[in-house]
Protein backbone atom coordinates (compact mmCIF):
# COMPACT_ATOMS: atom_id res chain seq x y z
CA UNK A 1 0.00 0.00 0.00
CA UNK A 2 2.87 2.42 0.74
CA UNK A 3 4.34 1.74 -2.72
CA UNK A 4 1.02 2.53 -4.39
CA UNK A 5 0.73 5.79 -2.49
CA UNK A 6 4.24 6.81 -3.56
CA UNK A 7 3.42 6.14 -7.22
CA UNK A 8 0.31 8.28 -6.97
CA UNK A 9 2.31 11.14 -5.52
CA UNK A 10 4.98 10.85 -8.25
CA UNK A 11 2.37 10.83 -11.02
CA UNK A 12 0.82 13.92 -9.54
CA UNK A 13 4.12 15.83 -9.95
CA UNK A 14 4.06 15.53 -13.75
CA UNK A 15 0.62 16.53 -15.03
CA UNK A 16 -0.10 16.26 -18.81
CA UNK A 17 -0.66 19.56 -20.64
CA UNK A 18 -3.64 20.03 -22.93
CA UNK A 19 -2.75 20.90 -26.56
CA UNK A 20 -3.96 24.39 -27.49
CA UNK A 21 -6.95 24.32 -29.77
CA UNK A 22 -6.00 27.40 -31.78
CA UNK A 23 -2.59 26.37 -33.24
CA UNK A 24 -1.95 28.14 -36.57
CA UNK A 25 -2.02 26.03 -39.73
CA UNK A 26 1.42 25.30 -41.21
CA UNK A 27 2.53 27.82 -43.82
CA UNK A 28 2.73 26.34 -47.34
CA UNK A 29 6.06 27.30 -48.84
CA UNK A 30 5.68 28.68 -52.38
CA UNK A 31 8.41 29.04 -54.95
CA UNK A 32 7.10 32.52 -55.78
CA UNK A 33 8.22 33.66 -52.32
CA UNK A 34 11.79 32.45 -52.81
CA UNK A 35 14.77 34.01 -54.53
CA UNK A 36 16.35 32.01 -57.36
CA UNK A 37 20.12 31.93 -56.89
CA UNK A 38 21.02 29.85 -59.94
CA UNK A 39 19.38 27.65 -62.55
CA UNK A 40 20.51 25.09 -65.13
CA UNK A 41 18.71 23.23 -67.90
CA UNK A 42 19.82 19.80 -69.14
CA UNK A 43 18.75 16.43 -70.51
CA UNK A 44 19.67 14.50 -67.34
CA UNK A 45 20.56 10.91 -68.37
CA UNK A 46 19.55 11.33 -71.99
CA UNK A 47 22.60 11.15 -74.26
CA UNK A 48 20.99 13.60 -76.64
CA UNK A 49 17.81 13.85 -78.68
CA UNK A 50 16.91 11.25 -81.29
CA UNK A 51 15.23 12.82 -84.36
CA UNK A 52 11.49 12.31 -84.29
CA UNK A 53 11.48 10.81 -80.79
CA UNK A 54 10.08 12.59 -77.73
CA UNK A 55 12.58 13.70 -75.09
CA UNK A 56 12.38 15.53 -71.78
CA UNK A 57 13.86 18.80 -70.47
CA UNK A 58 15.18 18.88 -66.91
CA UNK A 59 15.65 22.01 -64.81
CA UNK A 60 17.65 22.31 -61.59
CA UNK A 61 17.98 25.45 -59.52
CA UNK A 62 19.10 26.72 -56.13
CA UNK A 63 16.47 28.78 -54.32
CA UNK A 64 16.32 30.51 -50.94
CA UNK A 65 13.34 31.47 -48.82
CA UNK A 66 13.74 34.39 -46.38
CA UNK A 67 15.59 33.36 -43.22
CA UNK A 68 16.34 29.86 -44.57
CA UNK A 69 19.30 28.04 -46.08
CA UNK A 70 19.48 27.65 -49.89
CA UNK A 71 18.03 24.40 -51.25
CA UNK A 72 17.87 22.61 -54.60
CA UNK A 73 14.63 22.53 -56.57
CA UNK A 74 13.70 20.94 -59.90
CA UNK A 75 10.73 20.60 -62.25
CA UNK A 76 7.56 19.37 -60.58
CA UNK A 77 3.91 20.03 -59.87
CA UNK A 78 4.38 21.01 -56.22
CA UNK A 79 4.04 24.68 -55.25
CA UNK A 80 7.69 24.80 -54.17
CA UNK A 81 8.98 23.29 -57.48
CA UNK A 82 9.53 24.82 -60.91
CA UNK A 83 6.30 24.32 -62.88
CA UNK A 84 6.99 22.86 -66.35
CA UNK A 85 4.40 25.19 -67.90
CA UNK A 86 6.45 28.26 -66.86
CA UNK A 87 9.18 27.42 -69.38
CA UNK A 88 9.06 28.39 -73.05
CA UNK A 89 10.98 25.94 -75.26
CA UNK A 90 11.61 26.87 -78.88
CA UNK A 91 14.17 26.29 -81.62
CA UNK A 92 14.58 25.87 -85.38
CA UNK A 93 14.34 22.08 -85.12
CA UNK A 94 12.61 21.59 -81.78
CA UNK A 95 9.53 22.52 -79.80
CA UNK A 96 8.42 21.93 -76.24
CA UNK A 97 5.04 21.61 -74.55
CA UNK A 98 3.59 22.63 -71.18
CA UNK A 99 5.00 19.46 -69.57
CA UNK A 100 8.55 20.23 -70.72
CA UNK A 101 8.44 17.40 -73.25
CA UNK A 102 10.76 17.92 -76.20
CA UNK A 103 9.83 17.14 -79.79
CA UNK A 104 12.84 17.17 -82.12
CA UNK A 105 12.46 17.33 -85.90
CA UNK A 106 12.26 13.87 -87.47
CA UNK A 107 14.46 14.67 -90.49
CA UNK A 108 17.84 13.14 -89.62
CA UNK A 109 19.76 15.23 -92.13
CA UNK A 110 18.68 18.59 -90.69
CA UNK A 111 20.40 18.15 -87.31
CA UNK A 112 23.59 16.32 -88.34
CA UNK A 113 25.74 19.46 -88.22
CA UNK A 114 23.68 21.90 -86.16
CA UNK A 115 22.29 19.64 -83.46
CA UNK A 116 19.13 20.90 -81.82
CA UNK A 117 19.53 24.59 -81.00
CA UNK A 118 17.12 25.27 -78.16
CA UNK A 119 16.05 28.47 -76.41
CA UNK A 120 14.61 27.93 -72.93
CA UNK A 121 13.03 30.89 -71.12
CA UNK A 122 11.70 30.90 -67.57
CA UNK A 123 8.71 33.07 -68.35
CA UNK A 124 8.15 34.21 -64.74
CA UNK A 125 11.61 35.78 -64.73
CA UNK A 126 13.03 35.97 -68.30
CA UNK A 127 16.51 36.88 -67.05
CA UNK A 128 16.82 33.10 -66.74
CA UNK A 129 17.16 32.46 -70.46
CA UNK A 130 19.29 29.63 -71.86
CA UNK A 131 20.56 28.97 -75.36
CA UNK A 132 21.55 25.32 -75.53
CA UNK A 133 22.67 22.98 -78.30
CA UNK A 134 21.52 19.45 -77.62
CA UNK A 135 23.42 16.96 -79.72
CA UNK A 136 21.54 14.43 -81.84
CA UNK A 137 21.73 10.77 -80.93
CA UNK A 138 20.45 7.82 -82.91
CA UNK A 139 19.53 4.98 -80.57
CA UNK A 140 15.91 5.09 -81.76
CA UNK A 141 16.96 3.84 -85.21
CA UNK A 142 17.21 0.07 -85.03
CA UNK A 143 16.64 -0.96 -88.65
CA UNK A 144 13.93 -1.04 -91.27
CA UNK A 145 10.91 -3.28 -91.79
CA UNK A 146 8.34 -3.88 -94.51
CA UNK A 147 6.20 -6.41 -92.68
CA UNK A 148 2.85 -7.75 -93.77
CA UNK A 149 -0.30 -6.77 -91.93
CA UNK A 150 -2.42 -9.23 -90.01
CA UNK A 151 -5.39 -10.90 -91.64
CA UNK A 152 -8.87 -10.01 -90.50
CA UNK A 153 -10.65 -12.31 -88.08
CA UNK A 154 -13.58 -14.44 -89.16
CA UNK A 155 -17.05 -13.36 -88.17
CA UNK A 156 -18.75 -15.12 -85.27
CA UNK A 157 -21.60 -17.44 -86.07
CA UNK A 158 -25.09 -16.38 -85.16
CA UNK A 159 -26.99 -18.11 -82.37
CA UNK A 160 -29.81 -20.49 -83.21
CA UNK A 161 -33.44 -19.67 -82.50
CA UNK A 162 -35.09 -21.01 -79.37
CA UNK A 163 -37.89 -23.43 -79.98
CA UNK A 164 -41.50 -22.64 -79.13
CA UNK A 165 -43.35 -24.90 -76.67
CA UNK A 166 -42.52 -28.50 -77.52
CA UNK A 167 -40.36 -27.61 -80.50
CA UNK A 168 -36.65 -28.07 -81.04
CA UNK A 169 -34.22 -25.15 -81.18
CA UNK A 170 -32.37 -24.39 -84.39
CA UNK A 171 -28.59 -24.94 -84.75
CA UNK A 172 -26.09 -22.13 -84.36
CA UNK A 173 -24.36 -21.04 -87.55
CA UNK A 174 -20.68 -21.67 -88.23
CA UNK A 175 -17.98 -19.10 -87.59
CA UNK A 176 -16.33 -17.46 -90.58
CA UNK A 177 -12.79 -18.30 -91.67
CA UNK A 178 -9.96 -15.92 -90.81
CA UNK A 179 -8.29 -14.01 -93.61
CA UNK A 180 -4.75 -14.63 -94.82
CA UNK A 181 -2.04 -12.35 -93.48
CA UNK A 182 -0.41 -9.88 -95.80
CA UNK A 183 2.85 -10.80 -97.47
CA UNK A 184 6.11 -9.20 -96.41
CA UNK A 185 7.36 -6.43 -98.69
CA UNK A 186 10.77 -5.72 -100.17
CA UNK A 187 13.66 -4.01 -98.35
CA UNK A 188 16.69 -2.72 -100.23
CA UNK A 189 19.31 -1.24 -97.94
CA UNK A 190 22.87 0.11 -98.11
CA UNK A 191 25.11 0.41 -95.04
CA UNK A 192 28.47 2.06 -94.39
CA UNK A 193 30.40 3.67 -91.51
CA UNK A 194 30.62 7.46 -91.22
CA UNK A 195 31.76 10.23 -88.90
CA UNK A 196 29.93 13.48 -88.13
CA UNK A 197 30.56 16.67 -86.20
CA UNK A 198 29.30 14.97 -83.04
CA UNK A 199 30.48 11.37 -83.55
CA UNK A 200 33.61 9.62 -84.78
CA UNK A 201 31.79 6.48 -85.85
CA UNK A 202 28.17 5.83 -86.80
CA UNK A 203 26.33 3.49 -89.10
CA UNK A 204 24.83 5.27 -92.10
CA UNK A 205 21.90 3.58 -93.79
CA UNK A 206 19.77 4.16 -96.85
CA UNK A 207 16.79 1.80 -96.72
CA UNK A 208 14.12 1.96 -99.42
CA UNK A 209 15.33 5.46 -100.24
CA UNK A 210 15.26 6.76 -96.65
CA UNK A 211 18.49 7.87 -94.94
CA UNK A 212 19.17 7.49 -91.23
CA UNK A 213 22.04 7.05 -88.80
CA UNK A 214 22.44 4.44 -86.05
CA UNK A 215 24.92 3.61 -83.28
CA UNK A 216 27.96 1.74 -84.57
CA UNK A 217 28.01 -0.83 -81.77
CA UNK A 218 24.48 -2.23 -82.10
CA UNK A 219 22.69 -4.56 -84.45
CA UNK A 220 20.49 -3.37 -87.28
CA UNK A 221 17.45 -5.48 -88.16
CA UNK A 222 15.98 -5.54 -91.67
CA UNK A 223 12.69 -7.42 -91.85
CA UNK A 224 10.03 -8.40 -94.35
CA UNK A 225 7.94 -10.74 -92.21
CA UNK A 226 4.63 -12.13 -93.36
CA UNK A 227 1.61 -10.99 -91.40
CA UNK A 228 -0.25 -13.40 -89.11
CA UNK A 229 -3.45 -15.00 -90.30
CA UNK A 230 -6.70 -13.86 -88.79
CA UNK A 231 -8.41 -15.96 -86.14
CA UNK A 232 -11.38 -18.06 -87.11
CA UNK A 233 -14.75 -16.90 -85.87
CA UNK A 234 -16.47 -18.77 -83.05
CA UNK A 235 -19.49 -20.88 -83.83
CA UNK A 236 -22.90 -19.65 -82.73
CA UNK A 237 -24.71 -21.12 -79.73
CA UNK A 238 -27.44 -23.62 -80.46
CA UNK A 239 -31.01 -22.59 -79.79
CA UNK A 240 -32.77 -23.87 -76.66
CA UNK A 241 -35.56 -26.41 -76.91
CA UNK A 242 -39.07 -25.29 -76.11
CA UNK A 243 -40.58 -26.28 -72.76
CA UNK A 244 -42.90 -29.26 -72.59
CA UNK A 245 -46.49 -28.31 -73.35
CA UNK A 246 -48.86 -29.12 -70.47
CA UNK A 247 -52.51 -29.11 -69.61
CA UNK A 248 -54.23 -28.72 -66.26
CA UNK A 249 -56.84 -31.29 -65.19
CA UNK A 250 -59.13 -31.22 -62.15
CA UNK A 251 -59.42 -34.56 -60.32
CA UNK A 252 -61.68 -35.61 -57.42
CA UNK A 253 -60.56 -38.26 -54.96
CA UNK A 254 -62.64 -40.76 -53.00
CA UNK A 255 -63.17 -38.21 -50.26
CA UNK A 256 -64.65 -35.84 -52.80
CA UNK A 257 -61.62 -33.52 -52.62
CA UNK A 258 -60.77 -31.74 -55.87
CA UNK A 259 -57.19 -31.02 -56.95
CA UNK A 260 -55.63 -29.62 -60.11
CA UNK A 261 -52.96 -31.75 -61.80
CA UNK A 262 -50.51 -30.47 -64.46
CA UNK A 263 -50.06 -33.17 -67.07
CA UNK A 264 -47.44 -33.29 -69.84
CA UNK A 265 -49.08 -32.87 -73.23
CA UNK A 266 -46.31 -34.00 -75.56
CA UNK A 267 -42.51 -33.99 -75.41
CA UNK A 268 -40.28 -31.02 -74.59
CA UNK A 269 -38.16 -29.66 -77.43
CA UNK A 270 -34.51 -30.59 -77.79
CA UNK A 271 -31.70 -28.07 -77.75
CA UNK A 272 -29.84 -27.65 -81.05
CA UNK A 273 -26.14 -28.14 -81.69
CA UNK A 274 -23.71 -25.24 -81.65
CA UNK A 275 -22.11 -24.02 -84.85
CA UNK A 276 -18.60 -25.06 -85.81
CA UNK A 277 -15.68 -22.70 -85.33
CA UNK A 278 -14.13 -21.16 -88.41
CA UNK A 279 -10.63 -22.00 -89.64
CA UNK A 280 -7.79 -19.63 -88.89
CA UNK A 281 -6.37 -17.76 -91.87
CA UNK A 282 -2.99 -18.71 -93.31
CA UNK A 283 -0.01 -16.56 -92.45
CA UNK A 284 1.37 -14.30 -95.15
CA UNK A 285 4.54 -15.24 -96.99
CA UNK A 286 7.82 -13.58 -96.10
CA UNK A 287 9.18 -10.93 -98.44
CA UNK A 288 12.62 -10.03 -99.74
CA UNK A 289 15.50 -8.30 -97.93
CA UNK A 290 18.65 -7.27 -99.79
CA UNK A 291 21.37 -5.49 -97.80
CA UNK A 292 24.56 -4.20 -99.39
CA UNK A 293 27.41 -3.37 -96.99
CA UNK A 294 30.50 -1.31 -97.72
CA UNK A 295 33.36 -3.72 -98.54
CA UNK A 296 35.72 -1.46 -96.55
CA UNK A 297 33.91 -2.57 -93.39
CA UNK A 298 33.42 -6.36 -93.51
CA UNK A 299 32.65 -6.32 -89.76
CA UNK A 300 29.26 -4.84 -90.65
CA UNK A 301 28.08 -8.30 -91.57
CA UNK A 302 28.10 -9.21 -87.87
CA UNK A 303 25.76 -6.32 -87.09
CA UNK A 304 23.15 -7.03 -89.77
CA UNK A 305 20.14 -9.15 -88.78
CA UNK A 306 17.46 -10.17 -91.26
CA UNK A 307 14.06 -11.81 -90.85
CA UNK A 308 11.86 -12.86 -93.76
CA UNK A 309 9.84 -15.50 -91.94
CA UNK A 310 6.32 -16.38 -92.91
CA UNK A 311 3.51 -15.20 -90.69
CA UNK A 312 1.93 -17.45 -88.13
CA UNK A 313 -1.33 -19.15 -88.94
CA UNK A 314 -4.46 -17.78 -87.33
CA UNK A 315 -6.00 -19.33 -84.22
CA UNK A 316 -8.98 -21.64 -84.77
CA UNK A 317 -12.46 -20.54 -83.86
CA UNK A 318 -14.16 -22.28 -80.95
CA UNK A 319 -17.26 -24.36 -81.46
CA UNK A 320 -20.50 -22.90 -80.16
CA UNK A 321 -22.22 -24.36 -77.10
CA UNK A 322 -25.20 -26.61 -77.61
CA UNK A 323 -28.60 -25.33 -76.65
CA UNK A 324 -30.25 -26.56 -73.45
CA UNK A 325 -33.20 -28.92 -73.68
CA UNK A 326 -36.64 -27.67 -72.88
CA UNK A 327 -37.86 -27.89 -69.28
CA UNK A 328 -41.22 -28.79 -67.78
CA UNK A 329 -43.46 -27.97 -64.84
CA UNK A 330 -45.66 -31.05 -65.27
CA UNK A 331 -46.36 -33.11 -62.17
CA UNK A 332 -47.44 -36.10 -64.24
CA UNK A 333 -45.91 -37.27 -67.51
CA UNK A 334 -42.99 -34.82 -67.14
CA UNK A 335 -40.38 -34.92 -69.87
CA UNK A 336 -37.19 -32.89 -70.29
CA UNK A 337 -35.73 -32.11 -73.71
CA UNK A 338 -32.20 -33.24 -74.58
CA UNK A 339 -29.34 -30.74 -74.81
CA UNK A 340 -27.66 -30.06 -78.12
CA UNK A 341 -24.02 -30.99 -78.66
CA UNK A 342 -21.27 -28.37 -78.95
CA UNK A 343 -19.95 -27.40 -82.34
CA UNK A 344 -16.51 -28.52 -83.45
CA UNK A 345 -13.45 -26.33 -83.07
CA UNK A 346 -12.08 -25.04 -86.36
CA UNK A 347 -8.56 -25.76 -87.55
CA UNK A 348 -5.59 -23.43 -87.17
CA UNK A 349 -4.23 -21.62 -90.20
CA UNK A 350 -0.97 -22.63 -91.88
CA UNK A 351 2.22 -20.63 -91.46
CA UNK A 352 3.32 -18.58 -94.43
CA UNK A 353 6.33 -19.55 -96.50
CA UNK A 354 9.65 -17.83 -95.71
CA UNK A 355 10.98 -15.19 -98.07
CA UNK A 356 14.53 -14.48 -99.24
CA UNK A 357 17.28 -12.48 -97.54
CA UNK A 358 20.80 -11.62 -98.69
CA UNK A 359 23.61 -9.62 -97.09
CA UNK A 360 26.57 -8.95 -99.38
CA UNK A 361 29.30 -6.41 -100.11
CA UNK A 362 29.03 -3.98 -102.97
CA UNK A 363 29.20 -0.35 -104.06
CA UNK A 364 27.42 1.93 -101.60
CA UNK A 365 29.17 5.33 -101.71
CA UNK A 366 26.92 6.77 -104.41
CA UNK A 367 23.93 6.28 -102.10
CA UNK A 368 25.42 8.78 -99.61
CA UNK A 369 26.94 11.27 -102.05
CA UNK A 370 24.39 14.05 -101.60
CA UNK A 371 24.06 13.83 -97.80
CA UNK A 372 25.84 16.73 -96.13
CA UNK A 373 27.52 16.51 -92.74
CA UNK A 374 28.76 12.92 -92.99
CA UNK A 375 32.13 11.51 -94.02
CA UNK A 376 32.64 7.86 -94.81
CA UNK A 377 35.36 6.74 -92.44
CA UNK A 378 38.73 6.59 -94.19
CA UNK A 379 37.79 9.07 -96.95
CA UNK A 380 38.09 12.83 -97.32
CA UNK A 381 35.35 14.92 -95.77
CA UNK A 382 32.90 16.26 -98.36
Amino acid sequence: MKVIAALVLIAGCFPYSDMPGDRPAPVLRKLADARILDMKVNLHKQEGLCPGTQGKLYVNGTVQWPGMQPVMRSLGNDVDSFAPSTFSITGPLIRGDAQANLFPDADVQKSIESGFETKVVYTLDPKWTFNEVFKPEYSCFTGWGENGGGGGGGSSGGGGYNGDAGRNGSPGSNGGHGEQGGGGGRVTAYVTVVSTKFYDRLLAVVANGTFFLAPADRQLAFTAIGGPGGAGGNGGEGGKGGDQPTKSVSETDENNNTTTVVIGNGPAGNGASGGNGGYGGDGGNGGVVDVTIDPAFPELRQLIVTDVGGGQGGEPGMGGEGGAGGGTNATRGAQQGGSGGPGQQGGGGRSGAPGRAAVHTGAVTTQFRNIHGITIVGTRRH
